[in-house]
């Protein structure tokens, strides 16, 4: 799983001191970041200008970063926000990939529709859906669910569909509809691991 290192860590943090004076609250940034990715994904769909919406995209990540920032340099940390944050960015990421349904994409065994469904379904639903379960169910404590891991979670899952995409733009877009494979095939990998360490808890 993909952390963020020390380095990162600071300068969200000096982001955080930086944009606390901005009249907004914490899940105002949250909200915000979502809005932000709702307009890269219409300006792909609609127009299919992929550098203008990886723009947006990518500056919906910096709201995404500064939410938590700007709550810790106000100290207006809550289980709420938490929650909100994650919300958000399963929203995220189901928009940056529903706007690919609108353009055309190179087939790969299946349409590119299919893989970019699976990725949805199996990536960012599934592994979130089990740990949750999981801990619902109370097969595992909250502590035991949250440390389910598996070889491609979010991180991990973004970096293979960023790159496959950057080969897109740059190449062909049969490099992003293979990285939509990828992550299908590692997430449900990912799947199975979280259920076979619930099972072997």
């Amino acid at each position: 799983m993909i952390k963020q290192n020390s380095s990162a860590r600071g300068l969200q943090s000096k982001m955080g001191n930086v944009l606390a004076a901005i009249p907004l609250t914490p899940n105002h940034w949250t909200i915000l970041s979502v809005l932000i990715a709702l307009c890269g994904g219409i300006i792909i769909a609609l127009t299919g200008n992929f550098i203008a919406g990886i723009i947006l995209f990518a500056l919906s990540a910096v709201f995404d970063a500064v939410d938590g920032a700007v709550a810790r340099a106000r100290k207006q940390t809550s289980k709420y926000g938490g929650f909100l944050d994650g919300i958000a960015d399963r929203f995220v990421e189901a928009i940056f990939l529903f706007s690919f349904m609108f353009v055309t994409l190179p087939d790969f065994l299946f349409p590119a529709k299919i893989w970019l469904a699976g990725v949805i379904f199996l990536g960012t639903c599934m592994p979130s859906f089990i740990r949750a379960y999981a801990d619902h169910k109370e097969v595992l404590t909250t502590k035991e669910a949250l440390a389910l891991g598996g070889i491609c979670e979010r991180g991990e899952r973004l970096v293979i569909l960023i790159i496959g995409l950057v080969a897109g733009i740059s190449l062909s877009m049969e490099y992003f509809v293979y990285s939509l494979a990828l992550v299908c095939i590692f997430s449900l990998v990912t799947i199975i691991q979280r259920m076979l360490a619930v099972k072997l808890k």
